[in-house]
């Protein structure tokens, strides 16, 4: 077989879909405890309650999209939501994913202002699993999929995301020529009270210790997520990492789990089928 086919039997050849259902279920978790935090500024995000800027005043960002009466509010959230659990639980995925996707976009299209980076991703994430061919399940029990492609493509999306963000923190930030940006990026907006605390505690030496940690990890993750014998390691720092994230910007807990939600892709398929069946069987 020559490279060449070799690189096609990898992005479009036959593969197990394992870490493809355990995405699933992950990303559709995150996206049900973001929207759950959210909701409760629904009438002003979804219908005529709140203030919608109009193309004209948002510089042609904010296009018109009809929104929703308060008496449709509630019916909106009953299928949005049921579809997202029917999604995480893995009910009738290939029909439930299609309401989460199209609420996902008219919620993030409805308010484009208010809405967050993570709504890309999740739009993004969405659509690849709703194009991706139907999972089956073989002799064994394994669930299967006729061409690799969805998986391959949000691999690559990950080690994009957290390359990319290396690159821009060496390029365009002050990551290698101070040891204190870290330190001082905790102390903006979405400062917690964690990290006021952690801001008068620790010494700087520790501040810049995870500064260049979580620098080593984004530059380094092509390699930490593409060599198996790296992974562990891998998986470790950006854990720590996104923990970090998590306990001192404020609800940027959700794009942290959103992260790690993608970790599962790059978990061996054999260790995946061993824990199923293990649950299977309690």
């Amino acid at each position: 077989m020559t490279p060449l086919q070799r690189a096609q039997a990898f992005v479009f050849g036959p593969v197990a879909a394992g870490r493809l259902v355990a995405f699933r279920s992950l990303f559709a978790a995150t996206l049900l405890y973001y929207v759950v935090f959210r909701w409760r500024f629904a009438a002003e995000w979804l219908t005529p309650v709140g203030y919608h800027p109009s193309g004209g005043a948002s510089g042609g960002f904010q296009q018109a999209v009809p929104l929703l009466s308060e008496a449709a509010l509630p019916w909106f959230g009953v299928v949005y939501f049921a579809s997202i659990v029917a999604l995480i639980v893995g009910i009738k995925p290939r029909l439930a994913i299609w309401p989460v996707l199209l609420g996902t976009a008219y919620v993030t299209g409805a308010d484009r202002l208010a809405a967050f980076t993570i709504n890309k991703i999740f739009l993004g994430g969405l659509l690849i699993l709703a194009l991706a061919p139907p999972i089956a399940t073989d002799a064994e029990g394994r669930a299967t999929i006729r061409s690799a492609w969805p998986l391959r493509v949000l691999q690559f999306t990950l080690i994009v995301q957290l390359f990319g963000a290396g690159v821009c923190k060496v390029r365009y930030g002050d990551w290698l020529a101070h040891s204190d940006t870290l330190w001082y990026q905790v102390q903006l907006n979405f400062m917690t009270d964690s990290a006021a605390w952690m801001v008068r505690t620790l010494p700087m030496s520790v501040w810049a210790g995870l500064q260049h940690l979580a620098l080593a990890f984004e530059l380094a993750s092509p390699l930490l997520f593409t060599v198996r014998r790296l992974r562990p390691l891998g998986y470790a720092m950006g854990f720590g990492m996104f923990l970090t994230i998590a306990v001192t910007m404020r609800e940027l807990v959700f794009f942290a789990l959103q992260m790690c939600a993608f970790f599962v892709l790059f978990v061996d398929e054999a260790r995946l089928h061993r824990l199923r069946r293990a649950f299977s069987r309690d």
